[in-house]
This record gives C-alpha cells, structure tokens and sequence, in this order.
C-alpha cells in the first residue's frame, strides 16, 4: 500500500467465517423487529445536495455494458464462498466494517500519529498531519477489531467527520496508518480530499453504511456500500475520486453505482425482513462500489460501538449470508442479484464549466504571446486535453480528477493519484528542439515526491527513454534533469511540497539550464543538451528510475494546471512577467 493514497487495500482475507459466525443469544424464532439501539443516530450528517442521499428517479440510464458488468459481479458472488447454485451475498456486520461514533468537543483531544503498518513508506505527508491533528475521541472508542481497524468519527460540534484506518490506541495515544477530515459535513458531499480517508474510494464510510437501527426499521433512506474482489483497474467512476482496483477486463470500477429497477414489484418476491430491506434501498438509492474486499458483500456498521447488539434479531439467528439467500423453509427467495442495473461511469456528475465559459484571463494572453508549440489549460470537460496554442497538439487525460480549483483565479486544473494510472500524456509523438521551455502550475503536499513533466518514449508507464525530467523529491525540492552523454541536474534549494500553486519553470539551450519558480530564478546548471529522439510530453508521472536523488514514486499525488511548451528560451523578464499576470 501506497503511503499517500493506500490505495491497494489488502484483501478481506477471511471473510467467510465472520459472515458465517451468529450472534450470540440468538432468538431463532423472532421475525418482527422494533425497539432502537439507545444510541444518538445521525445517519444523515453531509449536505442534503449529497449524491448519497439522492433518490433515483423510477428511469435511470444504463451503461452501455450493463449485462456484462452485472454478470461479472453475479460470478464473482458465486466463486468467492458461494455454490454453483448459491450465491454469497454478505453483510459484513462485527469485522471488516466500520465502528461509527459520535464524538464532542468536551471528549479528549488527540493528535493522531501515523504508524507504519506495511513497512512500506516513510512517514505521513504535512497535510494528513494537519487534517489528524485535535481529534475529538470518546473515551470508550474501539476501532473495528478485524485487520482494517477502520472508524469513523463525527463531532456533533463542529460537524466534522474524522476516519481512520488501521486506528489502534498505544499508551494512551491515538495512531493510525492512514486516515482523513471532512470539514463542516453538513455542506459536504462526502468524499474526502484526493488521497485521504479510510475507505479505497474516497468516500465517507460514515455516507454509506447500513446502519443496524435501519435493518431494525426496515428502512434505508441513503445509497449503500458494495464491496467485491474485482473492480476495474485505473477506473474512478464520480462521486469516488480514488481507486484500489486491480482487475481488467469487463468490471465494475470503484464509484460506480447500480440499483433495482423501480419496475421490480418487491412485494411479489418473498425476501427475508434483512433482504427486502437491502432491495429496497437498492431500488429507491442505488448500490455504490466502494472497495475491493475478499468477497461480495454490504456493509453494515459495527456493533462495538452501538449501545446493542440486535444483529441477531435482524438476520434471525442465521448467518447473514444465508439470510440475504432466504429461509427456503419459509419458501423464501434469495437478494435479486441478477436483476441489478449498472449505472453509467460517472452517473449525475455535476455539469462541469466547458472550455469556453473559462475568462481568457491575462495569463493565457501572457502565455499565448510567448508563443508556445502545446499550451494544455486542463480545463476541460471531456478526456482530451486541448491544446490552446493553436498547434493541434492535444493531450489525453487518464485517470485524473477533474475540476479541481485551478492556479489562475476563475480556472480549473486536474489531480493526479500518485500512481501509473493518472496523468496527461501527448496524443501526437514529436521530436523536442534543442532549445525550449517548459513550464507547469502544480499544488501537491506529498512527502513521496514524482514526476511533474517528462519527455518519455512511450504515453503511460515506464517509458525506456525518459528525459527531461522536472520532479519532486521526497522533502519537495525541484529537480530538472536531462541526458545526453552524461546526466545533468540543477535543484532547487527549497521546498515547495506546502499544499500552495506554484509555477515551474524551465529553460534549456547554449547558455545552460535555469530553474524558475513563481517567476523567480532558483537554481541554474551547465548542461545545454538534453537526449536526442522522438516520443511524448506527459504530466503527473514517469520513470525516475537511477535518475539523480530519486523520489519514492515516480508519479506525483497533487494537482497541475496550465502547461506550456516553447521551442525556445523565454526571457526572465518574460518568464516573470507571466507570473504576475496570473493574480
């Protein structure tokens, strides 16, 4: 697992004995359900504009695969602890979900710490250590007792919402491996910042768990969590922003929801109270893919932190598993897996500003005037990165966040994951000129550094020849460096891994390398050669491989804005005189 974005959960190795174990003092014979759990319920604690609380409409679109994803999803229930002729459709109840608490700013106080659970990263970034720090925690918290240690944690004071993962408590302190802070949740729609949170997707699991009051109820009144053990690998469907995926092929990707057609008559199928209550949300809300897991499953919250365990009143003394499957004695039918609907990627994605409506501001005009060969804004709506330079040279998004809050007032930039399924690359190869600049806004607070921009010899992965290179090192310096008979490089002296915009940029030709950020000069260098040969600008990550103070990653977790390329050294004056113009 990645240090910054941990998105390559392990697998829920195990589940099968947890769905397969009941609760305790089982009443077998009790099938009407009432009472509360005596705890303070929110179960609605983000915006009411939230994608987690919206009703479907009885018509909803489906993706053009939709049979073959649900297919898929319907093998993959019968392969992982199911039958050729049962499905395991489970509801992770006491391990392997979330504990959800309430918290006051009269609990104490902790600054949680980050431990190194997988030996794999060398310490959190300075903004999760920001985001974790005077954490509200009651005094009887117990994170989920199974591997993830998962919980989630919404102050009723300030109505922020803090998650953890892997959370543990060592003398008297509070650790975790990773985690994340949503800020005033009542005008949040639930997804944490890029990289941050306790859930592979992004998403508060505060948004989308069942909770044991709602079984109880036989009501859910908010779209529900699906994990499986194949989703689609480098593809992020909104509300999500982020993704453990790993699988190719036909899959559904992590953020892509599915529902019951409001057409099925559910009072015709005779489902268990559990069941019927699931399917019901399935029709009214949908189904979110949140996570790869060891099985097929839903996620109800963990009775460590309810007042009452009444599990055993919900699943009626029956595995749930079996229960979601139906009491065949009672002449019960099993949760209607076959007929779900795959919603389109992206489904109800808030309409984004085209490239037009973007205010050519004084900084494209300062750009433009220099007269670059690609100038990418990265405001756009679509897959493709326009090329405002009039050149036709576009670029290809994969795998990014759009519409983040660009550099240049009124803008829009993208954000890059951290890992070889995000960035921009070049549509067109070309072949660079010896002379030339390059420049990109960026705004990251990693502390495992990457690659901004490259010239490499293929669009994605590992290019054999990669030159070029402007990169972060694990502690936020610049590096540029390039090859031509030797390897080159000039650093900068400080850091810029600060969660700021800044600008880079870069100059090469016969007097030498310069270094450039925020319109000022910072490091210069002698090389005047880069390497020769064809191949493709790309944004957000690289190979780095023996290159000169290598970052941990080769791909940066931030974002970028407005890049530029010049067959030609820009002027100081130029280059400073672009910087102003963008305030």
């Amino acid at each position: 697992m990645t240090p910054r974005m941990l998105r390559c959960r392990l697998l829920a190795a195990g589940i099968l004995p947890l769905l397969l174990v009941p609760a305790v003092g089982v009443n077998a014979s009790a099938t009407s359900l009432s009472g509360t759990d005596s705890r303070p319920s929110t179960p609605r604690i983000f915006s009411p504009a939230s994608p987690l609380y919206q009703k479907l409409p009885a018509k909803t679109p489906a993706a053009s695969n939709s049979a073959k994803l649900v297919a898929s999803l319907n093998k993959q229930a019968h392969e992982f602890y199911g039958t050729t002729s049962m499905a395991n459709v489970g509801v992770n109840t006491n391990r392997f979900t979330p504990a959800l608490y309430v918290a006051y700013d009269s609990d104490p106080a902790y600054d949680i710490t980050g431990w190194n659970c997988q030996g794999k990263w060398p310490g959190w970034d300075a903004e999760l250590n920001r985001m974790l720090r005077g954490v509200h925690i009651p005094d009887d918290l117990q994170p989920d007792p199974s591997s993830d240690g998962s919980v989630s944690i919404y102050n009723a004071d300030t109505r922020d919402v803090v998650e953890l993962w892997k959370a543990r408590k060592v003398d008297g302190a509070w650790q975790a491996c990773w985690g994340g802070r949503i800020t005033d949740a009542a005008s949040a729609r639930g997804t944490f910042p890029h990289g941050y949170g306790a859930s592979a997707s992004g998403l508060s699991l505060w948004g989308t768990t069942i909770r044991q009051q709602e079984l109880l109820d036989g009501h859910i009144d908010h779209v529900i969590s699906l994990a499986l053990p194949r989703t689609k690998k480098g593809t992020v469907s909104w509300p999500a922003n982020r993704t453990d995926g790993w699988a190719s092929g036909t899959q559904l990707a992590i953020g892509q929801m599915l529902r019951l057609p409001a057409s099925l008559d559910l009072s015709r199928m005779k489902l268990s109270p559990a069941a019927r209550t699931i399917a019901r949300a399935a029709q009214e809300y949908g189904i979110i893919v949140v996570d790869t897991a060891g099985s097929v499953v839903f996620s109800a919250e963990n009775p460590i932190a309810l007042a009452a365990n009444r599990y055993d009143e919900v699943f009626r003394g029956r595995w749930p598993f079996l229960e979601m499957h139906g009491d065949r004695g009672r002449g019960e039918v099993a949760f209607p897996l076959d007929k779900l609907v795959a919603l389109p990627l992206n489904y109800q994605v808030p309409p984004a500003p085209s490239v037009a409506a973007v205010p050519n501001t004084a900084y494209a005009a300062a750009v433009k005037k220099a007269k670059p060969k690609t100038y990418w804004r990265l405001d756009d709506t679509g897959s493709t990165a326009a090329d405002s330079s009039g050149r036709k040279r576009a670029g290809t998004l994969r795998g990014v966040t759009r519409y983040v809050e660009g550099a240049i007032p009124g803008s829009r930039a993208i954000e890059t994951t951290g890992d070889a399924s995000s960035g921009v690359y070049a549509s067109t190869r070309t072949t660079p000129a010896k002379s030339f600049t390059v420049q990109v806004w960026f705004r990251t607070a990693t502390t495992r550094g990457g690659k901004l921009l490259g010239f490499e010899s293929t669009t994605t992965g590992k290019g054999a020849r990669s030159d070029r290179s402007l990169y972060l090192t694990d502690d936020g310096r610049l590096v540029f460096g390039t090859y031509s008979t030797v390897m080159q490089k000039v650093v900068s002296p400080a850091s810029y891994n600060d969660g700021a915009w800044h600008r880079a940029t870069v100059t090469q030709g016969s007097t030498g390398t310069r270094l450039y950020v925020d319109g000022e000069l910072v490091a210069t260098g002698t090389a005047t050669k880069a390497q020769a040969g064809s191949g493709y600008w790309r944004l957000g990550g690289g190979n780095l491989d023996a290159w000169p103070l290598q970052p941990t990653s080769g791909w940066v977790a931030g974002a970028l804005d407005e890049f530029a390329y010049y067959e030609s050294v820009l002027a100081p004056e130029v280059i400073a005189a672009q910087y102003r113009a963008a305030s």
